[in-house]
């Protein structure tokens, strides 16, 4: 197994063709996470990992492909990730799924259709003007990041960027906080060129009161002021109907694979 560098990656895109993810973009243009392959100059299987995702490419028969799923939570900065393939390659699934010392679990996931929306600017700023009385948006900083990185349900807001300058620099969000506590929020999970994997969550405490769709709106009018493509994949119901309501389209269910220590 090879760890590509990062004058490499063009060499492996066509292996991971048939992932549409933000993520993997992210990665083979060289702006974070990791890339793996069998052999740089005749590829037949790969993964790229960033944060707590995983993606699978290529043929899963071959042995590398085996090292990879063995080794692949060794790999990982936390101690579970959810791994991702290609559709047009369903071996993966079943493979992945033997690999028992992963713990692994099928879990699907709902796809939202990745393309250049234009969404209506008058209806996000409605949903921003609906917080509760108590509740404010406001845009990311030194402190929120250091708020969302202390937090297990919002870690993932900036986990994948190697420092707080670096999210700074590249990357933005909008939070919501009550009494100057980060409640919930809408981040750049990964940044490339022209895009963003969207990432909304809200603590547990807070929920159902609309701030995640609030927050959301205020990211995705940034996003079109930037006029940057915004990601958006939905892990539950309750995101799908998220993205719904702010105007993007669903694109159907897929299987993802669940592993940890």
């Amino acid at each position: 197994m090879i760890k590509v560098k990062k004058e490499d990656l063009n060499k492996i895109k066509k292996l991971f063709g048939g992932i549409e993810d933000s993520m993997v973009i992210a990665c083979l243009q060289g702006y974070m996470g990791d890339a793996y392959v069998d052999s740089l100059d005749d590829p037949k299987a790969g993964l790229i990992v960033s944060g707590e995702y995983s993606f699978f490419a290529g043929d899963p028969k071959i042995p590398e492909a085996k090292v990879m799923a063995e080794r692949l939570l060794d790999m990982t900065p936390g101690d579970k990730t959810v791994a991702i393939f290609s559709g047009e390659e369903p071996g993966w699934q079943d493979f992945l799924m033997g690999i028992k010392k992963n713990y692994p679990k099928a879990v699907p996931r709902f796809g939202i259709l990745q393309k250049d929306y234009e969404f209506d600017e008058e209806l996000l700023k409605k949903y921003m003007g609906s917080l509760p009385e108590g509740y404010e948006i406001v845009r990311f900083d030194g402190d929120l990041y250091g708020q969302a990185m202390s937090a297990e349900w919002s870690k993932e807001f900036c986990e994948t960027f190697a420092s707080k300058k670096e999210y700074l620099e590249k990357g933005f969000g909008y939070g919501v906080v009550t009494a100057g506590k980060l409640v919930s929020g809408a981040s750049t999970m990964t940044v490339y060129d022209g895009g963003t994997e969207t990432q909304v969550a809200t603590n547990k405490k807070h929920r159902k009161k609309g701030l995640a769709l609030s927050c959301a709106a205020a990211f995705l009018l940034e996003c079109q002021r930037r006029k940057i493509r915004a990601c958006w994949d939905a892990a539950n119901t309750a995101s799908k109907k998220m993205a719904i309501k702010l105007g993007y389209e669903y694109k159907g269910i897929y299987m993802t694979i669940h592993m940890h220590k």
